[in-house]
């Protein structure tokens, strides 16, 4: 009778030792309820997909976390912690995350930082890159922040190195703002190093400076020929200034966006080159403002509404078919598409084409 128990004994020492080890062996997971674009990169369009450089030099698409362990965020802690490193990770946001004073966070390599459908919102939280920063996308993400955070320095989404970033169906909501005011704030800035980068199907608003691209300043040749940046079917409505933007230095594509309610919109700076196609411009364009032209880059346009033509930057020679492949709507499509489907959602992510 004892052998017969020590025998039971063994077998269920042995069936929980084999329980553990498999325990143990299994990937770690972190399990949410929300439910998120997983959508990889769908809809990827222009310098963040499969690309060439002016030069000539392939470069591979985008990948973010592909692959990367989802994880579900709830709190300003863990997206800190998440965020930071260099792993392949998808972070949803789970709930909004809210903050009464100015949060930066740093984001590392190899991210997906996606928004879920019913919470999606960071207030008060500006990301910024590291010299680890590249292959970032930013999903289905709206951004809100206090007016009083104001300064120069103060950008919801700051990216000054490494490669491939897609930024899409991002909302940026600005706040009420004087044209007469003090604020110096933006709400997007690429540039210094950064390069490769398409911001997609996006919602810029109600700010008096809108996206900065390029190295911020004259007077510095050694950043000519960076970036490299699509911009296709984004929203700008009643951005003061810069909405597309203020351009330096690189290459950008702009395609199938719509400006509403501005005083400037394209800001041409220094050895930019810019092919505008098919873009819509609405309420401001009777003031004569769409093109800011300081002389000192080259645009061409084909296709917008109104017609554009730069006073004094020569036309570019430069033509993104040359770098990737692509598809562009009529200006008209522009407008009524980016109305309905750019920024973040609470149901579906539409792409344009």
């Amino acid at each position: 009778k004892g052998c017969g128990i020590l025998k039971k004994f063994s077998a269920l020492l042995l069936a929980v030792t084999l329980l553990l080890l498999t325990v143990s062996a299994a990937p770690p997971t972190t399990y949410g309820a929300a439910n998120f674009p997983n959508t990889g990169t769908t809809g990827l369009t222009g310098f963040a997909g499969n690309a060439k450089s002016v030069s000539g030099v392939s470069k591979s698409a985008i990948t973010g976390g592909k692959n990367g362990q989802v994880i579900y965020i709830n709190n300003l802690n863990d997206l800190r912690t998440h965020a930071a490193d260099t792993t392949p990770k998808i972070l949803v946001i789970e709930k909004n995350i809210s903050s009464s004073s100015l949060q930066k966070v740093n984001f590392g390599a190899n991210k997906t930082i996606v928004g879920s459908y019913n919470n999606h919102k960071l207030t008060n939280i500006n990301f910024r890159s590291t010299a680890s920063s590249s292959n970032v996308i930013f999903q289905n993400l709206r951004f809100e922040h206090s007016a009083n955070i104001n300064a120069n320095d103060d950008i919801q989404l700051y990216i000054t190195s490494g490669n491939n970033y897609w930024i899409d169906h991002v909302t940026f909501a600005g706040h009420s703002y004087s044209s007469n005011g003090n604020d110096l704030d933006k709400l997007l800035y690429v540039g210094d190093r950064a390069d490769f980068i398409t911001i997609s199907n996006s919602k810029f608003s109600n700010h008096k400076y809108g996206v900065i691209l390029g190295h911020p300043n004259d007077g510095n040749s050694s950043y000519n020929g960076v970036p490299h940046i699509t911009m296709s079917n984004n929203y700008f409505e009643n951005v003061y200034v810069r909405g597309p933007g203020l351009f330096r230095y690189g290459y950008f594509h702009l395609k199938n966006n719509y400006a509403n309610n501005f005083n400037q919109s394209i800001t041409i700076g220094e050895k930019a080159r810019i092919y505008s196609e098919n873009n819509y411009f609405g309420a401001g364009a009777e003031k004569g403002g769409i093109l800011d032209d300081k002389g000192k880059g080259e645009f061409t346009d084909t296709g917008s509404t109104p017609a554009l033509s730069a006073k004094s930057s020569p036309k570019t020679n430069w033509r993104p078919s040359t770098n990737y492949s692509y598809e562009v709507q009529s200006a008209s499509y522009a407008r009524e598409f980016v109305t309905k489907y750019a920024g973040s959602s609470n149901t579906t992510l539409v792409f344009g084409k």
